[in-house]
């Protein structure tokens, strides 16, 4: 793996984000999926899993992979008891498009550029191993005179091509809760005040730290050992080394796609968007 390769494979990955993920904080999404009769993590599940239909808990939560799989049995369950995925996939869209308008402004002809670039670096690549990402290629894409539906679309195609990357990355070495705890202390954050985001209970906690220090990558005091320090940077350069196709392809466009989208993933940022305490853990 070349340093260029990992530093652009990083930092396109920290653009996109926040012009990704808000949604899953919007309320102009939320406010849809209550309209559905869904609460938040009926919405949050079915919104995100929708583009492989209405799959059963049990794919999602294997897709998903970092979540307590009693979790996504009651979201899953109750929201596809409730609604539909066109319906859903359709709620998120709009939702996703009237945030960014309110946070980032209205669109100008470089928000097409931008989206037409990164539609570029996803267009039929090898969707093999990649769930997540191969639903959202089969959606359809926004027109040119939809900017913000266009970039979005993009956007959470680029996501969710890394973020399957980076499941395949983890899966071997670690299980779902172990690399939740493992992350917390690799990003530099309080422990716990993100394992249990993926309904993670203490006891699934403690059971996993136990692990991780039988294994000596924690020590006798919960931190990271070297080894630990070791195999999190591993699992992110085996992430990046995922992305080198949509790497390939943007080229020397590097530095213009940047410019674009960095404001608006600043923009995306605060209230009604991406939290600013998790902005800064994708580096």
């Amino acid at each position: 793996m070349t340093s260029d390769l990992h530093t652009t494979a990083r930092r396109l990955g920290k653009l996109i984000e926040p012009i990704a993920a808000a949604v899953y904080f919007a309320p102009e999404a939320q406010q849809r999926y209550e309209a559905l009769g869904l609460n938040y993590f009926e919405g949050y599940f079915c919104s995100r899993s929708a583009c492989l239909g209405a799959a059963p808990w049990r794919v999602v939560s294997g897709v998903f992979a970092a979540f307590k799989p009693s979790v996504v049995e009651q979201a899953v369950t109750g929201g596809w008891q409730k609604t539909d995925p066109q319906s859903l996939l359709e709620a998120r869209l709009a939702g996703a498009r009237d945030q960014i308008v309110r946070m980032a402004g209205e669109p100008g002809d470089d928000m097409v550029r931008a989206a037409d670039l990164l539609l570029e670096l996803t267009e039929g690549v090898d969707m093999s191993g990649r769930p997540l990402f191969s639903g959202l290629a089969g959606l359809p894409v926004p027109e040119a005179d939809d900017p913000v539906g266009r970039l979005w679309r993009a956007a959470d195609r680029v996501r969710e091509h890394r973020g399957d990357g980076h499941i395949a990355a983890w899966i071997n070495h670690l299980d779902s809760t172990e690399v939740t705890v493992l992350s917390e202390l690799w990003w530099g954050i309080e422990p716990g005040s993100y394992v249990w985001t993926r309904g993670w209970d203490g006891d699934d906690v403690a059971a996993a730290r136990a692990r991780l220090t039988e294994r000596g990558l924690l020590d006798a005091d919960g931190d990271l050992t070297d080894d630990g320090q070791a195999l999190r940077e591993e699992i992110e350069c085996a992430t990046d080394r995922a992305e080198r196709t949509v790497i390939d392809r943007l080229g020397d466009r590097a530095d213009e796609l940047f410019g674009m989208l960095e404001p608006w993933s600043k923009a995306m940022v605060g209230k009604g968007g991406y939290p600013a305490r998790a902005s800064n853990l994708f580096s």
